[in-house]
């Protein structure tokens, strides 16, 4: 694996054996038989192209393919290795799938507000329920009847449903989350534009000239900063109650969020350690180069 190799080569022996021991779990999985239908290689390519990638290459494995089951369980060892260096992750989605339900039912709407580091309102607006109408009508030219069938997207106020709020309960902690990643490359570009440096990145993965490497990632280490700031949950709580979620509901998810640790935690990491200078033989981990 090309991730094990450049952590031998770093000589980050713990990370290497984290992999590996990782990498050895699932092969552990695809070595099983178990039936896969083309129905979940589709739903794995929807999540991301690398994940579709990922799912092709252990189902055209040799010595056997991996159904939902397996797939199930490589979901629960990635979620629990994530689990392990980012604490945080599991409790904030769990945390926005409860909002999610709660202001679909009390606002009785699937556009779900959130707001970015950067302060803007963004809607998360792809958990509508989709109806479908048969339309019979005469063709006046040849006189035949003509069957055809319109799909369109239900109205916020009709059709809910609990597909929509189920929708609403799964996405919104991570497309609120790709939301902020996105605040953070487009906050990237526009300093490079304003700085006259010329950027790249792929999702949230940055790039730069290798002369200009340094004085981008001093860069990012400050808009880090600055997102750190935005308050983003606080934000994002306000404007749901204001788009229609109650009063005690907003209360309630408040309570919750400080209780999980998502906001005014006593040991969150602060700007001035974001800013810090970096001890020598340390790196500022995620940024080259």
């Amino acid at each position: 694996m090309y991730l094990i190799r450049q952590a031998d080569e770093a000589g980050a022996k713990s990370v290497s054996l984290s992999l590996k021991n990782t990498q050895k779990e699932i092969i552990e999985l695809v070595n099983s038989n178990s039936p896969i239908g083309r129905s979940l290689l589709k739903e794995a390519m929807m999540v991301h192209p690398d994940v579709g990638e990922f799912a092709t290459k252990l189902t055209n494995a040799g010595r056997g393919i991996i159904g939902p089951r397996e797939f199930q369980k490589v979901s629960e060892i990635m979620s629990k290795h994530l689990a392990e260096r980012a604490p945080i992750t599991k409790n904030f989605t769990k945390f926005w799938n409860e909002a999610a339900r709660l202001y679909v039912n009390d606002s009785n709407s699937t556009d779900i507000p959130w707001v970015t580091f950067d302060g803007k309102v963004l809607k998360q607006t792809g958990y509508r329920t989709n109806v479908q109408e048969r339309i019979t009508f005469t063709d006046p030219v040849t006189g035949r009847k003509v069957s055809n069938i319109y799909e369109t997207v239900a109205e916020d106020s009709t059709l809910l449903g609990k597909a929509s709020i189920q929708k609403a309960r799964i996405g919104a902690g991570v497309n609120g989350n790709h939301m902020n990643d996105a605040t953070i490359v487009r906050q990237f570009h526009l300093w490079g534009k304003k700085n006259n440096v010329q950027t790249a990145s792929i999702h949230d993965a940055f790039f730069t000239n290798i002369g200009q490497a340094r004085t981008a990632k001093n860069a990012l280490r400050r808009i880090y900063a600055n997102a750190l700031d935005g308050d983003t949950i606080k934000k994002t709580l306000r404007q749901m109650r204001k788009e229609g979620l109650s009063r005690k509901n907003y209360n309630s998810l408040l309570k919750q969020a400080k209780e999980l640790g998502l906001i005014d935690a006593p040991d969150r990491i602060t700007r001035k350690e974001i800013l810090a200078p970096i001890a020598t033989g340390e790196a500022w981990y995620g940024v080259g180069p």
